[in-house]
């Protein structure tokens, strides 16, 4: 044998009696260990009438891209999702004129809140500001929006929500005007969400987040049907979370034009 062979074999033969060694000394596994882990246990529950209107849906967490579909009941719109993980989730439908949307617009800095023991929480941390949001806060989140020169012609704040001391926009984004590289009548079209925060008594940007962009012909756009419904987002499942998380929601005959597109087609899957 090579002295080179007869060092590889020695080391091989050191390296698995302390492996042994080190197994021999390790505590047994505590079959209680795995009862202490987080469950995905969590449920959302409710009713979405009337059914027909109802042709497809599901689930969205968007930080973990997860979907998760369901089923409504035929004859009274109820349905139940059982053994959800714990995060943030929206509800998406396709219905006979499009796609209605829910949009978590709860006001937060961050979107993991939720996740700080409430014993933790601070104004600076998880736990909203007293107060109110008022009509002159309103005014000065709707001037940083539309004051601002941007490269689309046509901003729309579709909603606004806040707190003493944060803010949230969903935010619509239109270019129909003529722009460089343009075919025929294109437009580019985007859906965000804008994030503000209040710190001595001024409002300022705190962070935006793209959730949708399109580069399509205006003509094609017009026909979709796409409304943000707040009523079916923000539906959190977290430790504190007692009991399912209901939602009761009449589906629209047509959708909203105040909170998306009004046309009956349904749009194709999204771009980001």
């Amino acid at each position: 044998m090579t002295r080179s062979r007869t060092i590889t074999v020695a080391l091989g033969l050191m390296t698995a009696a302390l492996g042994l060694a080190l197994a021999a000394e390790a505590p047994a596994p505590d079959p209680k260990a795995a009862d202490d882990a987080p469950k995905a246990d969590g449920v959302i529950k409710g009713r979405l009438a009337p059914p027909e209107r109802v042709l497809d849906a599901y689930l969205l967490e968007r930080s973990m891209d997860l979907k998760v579909p369901f089923k409504v009941a035929p004859k009274t719109g109820e349905f139940e999702v059982k053994g959800l993980r714990l995060g943030t989730y929206d509800i998406i439908l396709r219905t006979p004129w499009g796609r209605l949307e829910g949009m978590d617009l709860v006001p937060r800095l961050s979107p993991y809140d939720s996740l700080i023991p409430p014993e933790y929480r601070t104004e600076d941390l998880g736990l909203p500001a007293k107060g109110e949001f008022t009509d002159a806060d309103r005014e000065a989140v709707r001037r940083i929006i539309h004051e601002v020169k941007r490269y689309e012609n046509k901003i729309t704040d579709l909603e606004i929500r806040g707190t003493a001391d944060t803010a949230v926009v969903l935010v619509e984004l239109l270019m129909d005007s003529p722009f460089v590289g343009r075919k025929g009548d294109e437009i580019t079209w985007r859906i965000e969400r804008w994030y503000y925060e209040k710190k001595y008594d001024a409002w300022t940007t705190f962070r935006s987040e793209c959730l949708y962009r399109y580069r399509v012909s205006k003509k094609v756009w017009q026909t979709w049907g796409w409304q943000f419904e707040p009523r079916l987002g923000g539906l959190m499942i977290t430790d504190e979370t007692k009991g399912p998380v209901v939602v009761e929601y009449p589906v629209p005959e047509k959708p909203d034009p105040k909170m998306g597109l009004a046309g009956d087609q349904m749009p194709p899957p999204p771009q980001k």
